[in-house]
């Protein structure tokens, strides 16, 4: 072969060598994406071989192919709508209906927030893949929550006041240890709400009854004092003064106000003179009669 052929040659392999080099080299960076794990597949198996975010270097030796998950917190919230989900990050489901230590009956309402351990990427594809994690962490939390709510310690009280903290401790370590078992990390764990059913609204009927019997007691030193306020004005009524009934003036009209037997109380009427109330007041066509003529009666004297 002569000079000018070999130069000839080498001209035209070097561009092809160089296109073939360059495409070999664009198909084995593979980039993922921010926020995503990539697990390396090789002939459709698993490999131990997990990606951050970024670019890689994947040889191309056999048919390559990267599957993405997910590496921030993803969160799954038992006992809200389906439709109340923020982002594919997110699942809902119903809330856990179980039975306590005492045997109560409650629906548990709680929130799970976990992450994949990159270096437990290859047993969570192999067993439940990208679509089967939000399935794993309802039905895995769910089991350890039933579980450890049916231990005997765990009654109605301990879900009120500071035992419900302790409670909340108890239930996040169950969780924590049944996801770790399967690749998972659990970063936060919140108990919700608590339905009981009759039994929380017996609680709440005894806690209203509790208040109720407070504010009963608590009036109880006023009404004692207006009736013996209004004893002693009894003594002051065959007196022709006005002051006598000054005391009662604001308690009549606030009254009359707070009626609901039909009477309206409305603007000033003309007819009083200065230092009057004066107020207007109709009769409902349905209240008793005589009702709204003994309210309109001036302060200080007898209705007729």
């Amino acid at each position: 072969m002569s000079t000018a052929a070999t130069v000839i040659l080498v001209v035209l392999l070097v561009p092809i060598l160089a296109i073939f080099a360059w495409m070999v080299v664009t198909a084995s960076m593979i980039k993922v994406p921010a926020g995503a794990l990539g697990l390396v597949l090789k002939n459709g198996r698993a490999t131990d071989h997990s990606l951050t975010p970024g670019r890689h270097w994947v040889p191309l030796l056999r048919k390559t192919m990267v599957v993405e998950y997910p590496s921030v917190e993803m969160a799954y919230r038992a006992g809200e709508d389906t439709s109340s989900a923020a982002s594919q990050l997110d699942r809902t489901g119903p809330s856990l209906s179980c039975a306590l230590g005492d045997r109560a009956l409650a629906d548990v309402a709680y929130t799970v927030r976990y992450a994949i351990v990159p270096e437990r990427l290859r047993t969570v594809h192999e067993r439940f893949g990208p679509e089967g994690v939000h399935g794993l962490v309802r039905d895995a939390s769910g089991r350890a929550i039933s579980r450890a709510l049916s231990d005997p310690a765990v009654t109605v009280e301990t879900l009120f006041g500071s035992a419900r903290s302790d409670t909340e401790t108890r239930l996040a370590e169950a969780v924590t240890a049944a996801l770790e078992e399967h690749g998972l990390r659990v970063t936060g764990f919140v108990l919700g709400p608590v339905d009981l059913g009759r039994t929380g609204e017996v609680i709440q009927a005894t806690v209203r009854a509790t208040f109720e019997l407070a504010l009963e007691e608590a009036e109880a030193a006023t009404r004692i004092a207006r009736a013996q306020n209004d004893g002693r004005l009894e003594q002051e009524i065959t007196t022709a003064r006005e002051d006598a009934w000054r005391y009662r003036e604001t308690d009549l009209w606030r009254d009359l106000v707070q009626r609901s037997d039909g009477v309206q109380v409305g603007r000033r009427r003309p007819g009083y003179g200065p230092g009057r109330m004066g107020l207007t007041v109709r009769e409902d066509p349905a209240a008793p009669q005589g009702a709204a003529a003994a309210a309109d009666q001036p302060p200080g004297t007898e209705p007729q």
